[in-house]
């Protein structure tokens, strides 16, 4: 008996953490699959330049949310997190994400305008807009310790492009289509928020928004930024520099490789979104046990998810290599490409939780100049491996990079417990 009332409370807490995990997960799983199904059928049903378009198109609504995360998400759940005033003292946020969403909505409308033209500059131009709106919608659930709202909300965005996909197939699709299928999968999953979520973007605050935001901005968000662009562009600098020096024929086994750990991709930006406010919270008041507990159960549901991962590629590769390898491919380059994806994903896995953690202590500038000296390792990795090997190796210099990162962060970590533990 007394055996059974000791292991109880131990149950509680892994049902708990499992529960927090998964809720995440799944929604935000569902967006994914929603959105692989909508590159599947453009694969099928659109023409080449129009494949090419809506590909850019999700790269910069991708680059959106980590901007929107930079200026926007993480410095208003820090805020909230850290004081008891949670209303009007924080309404500066909004005017400002406001302008983000109109900037998106422009760069995408102008981007779809050139590449293909006016109706599809129409209907990407919204959802530019309404993606960022619905973006830190989940980060102010997040915020407030609601993750059942922002996890409806993916659902409701997942369903509706599912629908809507599959309604396409019934005729000719086009890329306006889909551009408009976004916007409105986006509106109906902006429900949950609330009519006073979307009151609060009030363009007329906009002006004193900008003097409210200032410290803001000089305190977090400048360096934030800086970390932001040098990651993006450490991520994706054997994109860019394979495709422009080697072609796109050498990059497509990479893309493949990269392909199969786009989940995990998925789930680390969706559990930073939801552990963010719970680190925060947790070295506000001093918890370095708390913060620790939160980055541990972080590192290890991604693990979980990267096993996941890597076996089920595993499987498919081994067994049915057919299902996402064309002909035209080599099936060994692939699996390496494949292999060495594999490890980039376990450190991005690794680094992540540690990176939130950095951030809950408010290291922004520290947290910079690492990304700084990896994002130069990253390149210079790169472009020398692009000359020198085949550019599947190229991969290698990114996962170097990382490594460069990962350590770096690692460091400031440590330094925050040694000062921690003198401080007790």
């Amino acid at each position: 008996m007394a055996d059974a009332q000791v292991a109880q409370p131990q149950r509680k807490p892994l049902r708990a953490t499992l529960a927090r995990f998964g809720l995440a997960s799944v929604s935000s799983a569902a967006v994914s699959v929603s959105h692989l199904l909508v590159q599947l059928v453009s694969v099928r049903r659109l023409d080449a330049t129009e494949i090419g378009t809506l590909a850019f198109l999700l790269v910069i609504l991708q680059f959106g949310y980590s901007l929107s995360n930079a200026l926007v998400s993480t410095p208003y759940t820090i805020a909230v997190n850290q004081r008891e005033e949670k209303g009007e003292a924080l309404d500066f946020f909004f005017p400002i994400n406001l302008m983000l969403c109109l900037v998106q909505g422009i760069a995408c409308a102008a981007i779809a305008w050139a590449m293909v033209g006016p109706l599809a500059a129409a209907a990407f131009g919204v959802a530019g807009v309404i993606s960022l709106l619905r973006w830190f919608g989940r980060a102010n659930a997040y915020a407030h310790h609601t993750p059942m709202t922002a996890a409806i909300s993916d659902i409701l965005y997942a369903g509706c492009v599912t629908a809507g996909i599959a309604a396409l197939l019934a005729f000719d699709v086009r890329i306006e289509e889909i551009g408009a299928l976004l916007a409105l999968a986006g509106m109906v999953a902006l429900i949950p928020f609330g009519a006073g979520f979307l009151g609060r973007h009030k363009p007329t605050r906009l002006v004193g928004a900008f003097s409210e935001y200032r410290p803001v901005w000089q305190r977090q968000s400048a360096w934030t930024l800086i970390g932001v662009v040098t990651t993006e562009a450490t991520a994706n600098a054997h994109s860019y520099i394979v495709t422009l020096l080697a072609g796109p024929a050498a990059f497509a086994p990479i893309a493949v490789g990269m392909l199969f750990f786009r989940p995990v991709n998925v789930c680390i930006t969706a559990l930073t979104q939801l552990e963010r406010p719970r680190m925060t919270r947790a070295v506000a008041k001093g918890d370095e046990r708390g913060a620790l507990g939160s980055q541990r159960a972080f590192m290890a549901a991604l693990l979980v998810i990267w096993v996941a991962t890597s076996g089920l590629a595993m499987v498919i590769l081994w067994a049915f290599p057919h299902i996402l390898i064309k002909p035209t491919l080599d099936v060994q380059t692939v699996m390496l490409a494949v292999l060495f994806c594999a490890a980039l994903s376990l450190v991005q896995c690794i680094q992540s939780p540690m990176s939130v953690l950095t951030q809950a202590h408010g290291a922004f500038r520290p947290l910079a100049a690492t990304s700084v000296r990896s994002c130069f390792v990253g390149l210079a990795a790169v472009l020398v491996l692009t000359l020198t090997v085949p550019a599947v190796y190229t991969v290698v210099g990114v996962v170097v990079a990382q490594l460069v990162m990962m350590l770096g962060i690692y460091r400031l970590n440590r330094e925050w417990r040694r000062r921690a533990g003198e401080a007790q």
